[in-house]
């Protein structure tokens, strides 16, 4: 599943491309993705232009020029990829094939000289309408700071990590509690820490907590810049 620093990445790759771009329409082929593709998707974003692509956690955001908000998660297995006038495929990910087997191009948004297509041959992605500032304040309640972001330091971490009897690696992975981060990147974060992913968290030491907050950025800001 992409974690924070892939979404990113996807994140400045729509934002070169489709940044104050109009889509000309959508075509759904597969509404049946984890949240069921709404009926009126392909008419509410129809001629709607996108003024900006925003990331929080693992969530793409789509801001248009209409107060509406599309929200993406990419599930599993879900890509995002450019198709231009001569058929060439991008796909918008460091990691992936470029290969689009054409029965899981689930959702095609039309510009005016390519398309992005949406794939994904788990369908565990989804597409999030959200009609104004409110819903989408509310949507992005239940989920935590971002591991890269200057709200988790260490005295962020030491408050929930009091009394808590769940293991380190699993309090990390708490979307809840600490967004963006996966099993891939909480591995190395332990690892390079020195800490075992077991550790009941409420046992975790000052230096131990200094040391989570400290490779969390180094290791996220890296793989963004990769």
């Amino acid at each position: 599943m992409p974690e924070l620093p892939e979404v990113e990445i996807v994140r400045q790759s729509l934002n070169r491309q489709v940044k104050n771009r109009k889509i000309i329409n959508i075509q759904v082929n597969n509404r049946n993705l984890r949240l069921k593709v709404p009926k009126d998707f392909e008419q509410i974003f129809k001629n709607a232009v996108i003024e900006k692509i925003q990331r929080k956690s693992k969530y793409l955001i789509l801001v248009f020029n209409n107060n509406l908000y599309c929200v993406i998660h990419l599930g599993m297995s879900g890509t995002l990829h450019f198709m231009g006038l001569k058929k060439k495929t991008t796909n918008l990910s460091f990691y992936g094939s470029q290969s689009l087997p054409k029965k899981h191009n689930h959702i095609i948004f039309r510009f005016k000289n390519f398309k992005l297509i949406y794939n994904d041959p788990r369908r565990f992605g989804f597409f999030k309408i959200l009609k104004n500032k409110s819903d989408y304040l509310r949507f992005f309640t239940r989920i935590g700071p971002e591991a890269i972001s200057k709200e988790f330091n260490k005295t962020y971490l030491s408050k929930i990590l009091k009394n808590r009897t769940k293991n380190i690696k699993n309090l990390l992975l708490d979307q809840k509690l600490v967004s963006g981060l996966g099993n891939i990147y909480v591995n190395e974060i332990l690892f390079q820490a020195k800490i075992n992913p077991f550790k009941k968290s409420y046992l975790i030491n000052l230096d131990e907590n200094k040391r989570i907050v400290k490779y969390s950025k180094i290791i996220l800001k890296k793989a963004i810049h990769f």
